[in-house]
């Protein structure tokens, strides 16, 4: 039995999704790479699939194999196989390589005529064929699935940046008019259409966490992550608290040792900083976080009693500002939560 638990709201899920709808013309896909950024890629693969999805987007061919019994729609892989037979290899296992740099393109003209996407750098400086060097003629000669570019500053939907990639890309599809683009990611999407393309590719936004650096978060909370009480005691005024014993009470406190840690996914930058939450109460976090375990403030919780469960992150400590008080990010904090989180799907 697991001490520590994420429960996933499937149906919160699926309301991300139709708000990703009800924004653009065309159509949305979801990426789910890194096992549904945490959450588990089957599961939301076969919810996603019920709710009408047909483009699942993915990092690896290893990822994709996974989820390709689930759909009968497209699966992109972000970063095929970099040996030589890794397009084919992709295509055999029935996904859509994205091609990403000149050599590839070669490969892809020369030995096969299936399906592929192409992705187009229009700045991010990561994977894609520069927009300045891309050969059009030799993407005419390709069966051009989808055409796609990733925006660098979507997060940040005033930053000019976000336009001028949408020009760069155009200088690439105004030769290609009849091949489908895709653009927008969570943010782009909800920036409007001219940076959608015919398929968005929403990701963090399916999830709950805010797609936004400083706009309210418009998607519906999905993931709660708490954590089991083992042990509650009492320590005397002066008591150190934890590994190095860098927490001393000034007072009596009431010590909750819960079973999560740093190997389940709680940075341990947040000792003697973070907090997690019972009901309207917060825990304060005292001492270091251990591998295993952490142990909280419950003096203010006198109801708390061993074997219940408390908040790390969910509906009332929001999982973007626990991220941002340890110097991350929502995604981070989701695809990095350890196997030993029990998933469980409402």
């Amino acid at each position: 039995m697991s001490f520590a638990r994420i429960q996933i709201d499937l149906d919160a899920l699926v309301s991300n999704y139709r708000l990703f709808q009800s924004k653009v013309k065309g159509e949305v896909g979801a990426v789910v790479k890194a096992n549904g950024y945490g959450l588990g890629a089957i599961p939301i693969v076969n919810r996603l699939n019920a709710e009408g999805c047909r483009s699942f987007f993915v990092a690896t061919l290893d990822e994709g194999l996974e989820i390709s019994s689930h759909t009968n729609g497209d699966i992109y892989v972000f970063e095929p196989p970099l040996e030589k037979n890794g397009l084919s290899e992709t295509i055999t296992a029935g996904c859509i390589p994205v091609i990403n740099d000149e050599k590839q393109l070669a490969i892809s003209k020369s030995d096969f005529s299936e399906r592929v996407a192409v992705h187009i750098d229009t700045g991010m400086e990561r994977l894609g064929v520069p927009f300045r060097t891309v050969d059009v003629d030799m993407l005419k000669n390709l069966n051009l699935h989808l055409l796609m570019t990733h925006l660098a500053c979507a997060d940040d939907p005033v930053n000019p940046f976000n336009q001028e990639q949408i020009e760069r890309f155009q200088t690439v599809t105004v030769e290609l008019p009849s091949t489908r683009t895709s653009i927008g990611n969570s943010a782009g999407t909800l920036m409007g259409e001219r940076f959608q393309g015919d398929v968005v590719r929403p990701g963090i936004g399916l999830y709950g966490a805010n797609p936004f650096a400083t706009r309210k978060n418009p998607t519906s909370i999905v993931a709660t992550c708490e954590a089991r009480v083992l042990s509650i005691r009492d320590v005397v005024p002066g008591t150190g608290v934890g590994y190095g014993l860098t927490y001393r009470s000034d007072s009596t406190t009431r010590i909750a040792v819960v079973g999560i840690g740093y190997a389940d996914g709680v940075p341990r930058v947040l000792s003697n900083g973070g907090n997690f939450a019972f009901g309207d109460k917060l825990l304060p976090i005292r001492g270091h976080i251990s591998m295993d375990m952490t142990q909280l403030d419950a003096t203010a919780c006198p109801d708390l009693k061993v074997g219940d469960w408390v908040e790390f992150f969910g509906k009332r400590i929001d999982c973007d500002d626990v991220a941002k008080s340890a110097n991350s990010l929502g995604y981070e904090f989701l695809t990095g939560l350890g196997k030993r989180v029990e998933r469980l799907y409402v």
